[in-house]
């Protein structure tokens, strides 16, 4: 067996330092409206597309009553979408500014091409940001074949497999244990599972690091950093991924091992 295509989630594993963009951009939208979100509940459903996202937050039931208690009423679609609105403005600054490709993407994606892989993106970023990343990374020459947002379909996002599917259709392959999901997030790892693809974690950049601002790194002791680690793996395994490994430069290695089973 021969791996024909490899599918990248974009925030925190091929782009944006742990996911910070899309982080930040969702405690400026609540705090737009009065409302300081814990940490923990916005990590809790990163990777899925962010109109879902924000609506689980509101269903909180803290995060509910103190939506009713600044505004009256419980949060409903109108909240969410008003909600949403003000993360898209913030992201499509301050957020897309500060979205970065990740040191091992370039040479990641090169080697693929090399041996004939074909690659793709899934991501719970909206059309308009992921094209503005589309061309960030054309900018520095690298190419990826299919690119897919939750929004561009009008099915369920993540876990559900339809991205991955499109992205599989479009490039003909027929057996899906031919391709590989590699994603910084549990809700990315089981789309790839329920897709019947083989899935491969990535914990250095992963949301599940846990940082707060993208300096955050620099101020972690080694011990501090080597733990935030450790705990990203052990997230990243509880979705029973084929493999977990720390960064894309190990991930030749990954597939040089799949395709020389017996």
């Amino acid at each position: 067996m021969s791996i024909r295509l490899a599918v990248f989630d974009l925030g925190g594993t091929i782009v944006d330092r742990y996911s910070l963009s899309p982080f930040i951009s969702l405690k400026q939208a609540f705090q737009k409206k009065g409302l300081d979100i814990p940490n923990r509940l916005i990590y809790k459903d990163m990777g899925v597309d962010k109109h879902h996202h924000i609506d689980l937050i509101l269903k909180d039931k803290y995060i509910s009553r103190e939506w009713m208690q600044k505004h009256g009423e419980y949060p409903d679609m109108n909240s969410t979408m008003s909600v949403f609105d003000e993360f898209i403005k913030y992201q499509m600054d301050d957020g897309i500014k500060n979205i970065e490709i990740l040191p091992e993407t370039k040479s990641c994606i090169k080697w693929l091409g090399d041996n004939n892989i074909s690659t793709g993106v899934t991501t719970g970023f909206s059309r308009p940001i992921m094209n503005t990343i589309k061309e960030k990374l054309i900018d520095e020459n690298i190419q990826i074949d299919k690119y897919v947002s939750s929004t561009c379909l009008g099915k369920p996002g993540r876990p559900n497999p339809h991205m991955m599917r499109e992205i599989i259709n479009h490039l003909s392959i027929s057996d899906p244990r031919r391709v590989i999901k590699v994603d910084d997030t549990v809700v990315g790892l089981l789309e790839g599972k329920n897709a019947g693809t083989i899935t491969v974690g990535v914990a250095k950049w992963s949301t599940n690091m846990k940082m707060t601002d993208y300096e955050e790194d620099k101020r972690l002791s080694k011990e501090e950093y080597v733990e935030r680690l450790k705990n990203s793996r052990e997230i990243l395994w509880s979705a029973k991924p084929d493999f977990v490994i720390d960064s894309l430069n190990q991930l030749p290695s990954i597939i040089y091992h799949i395709n020389n089973e017996v």
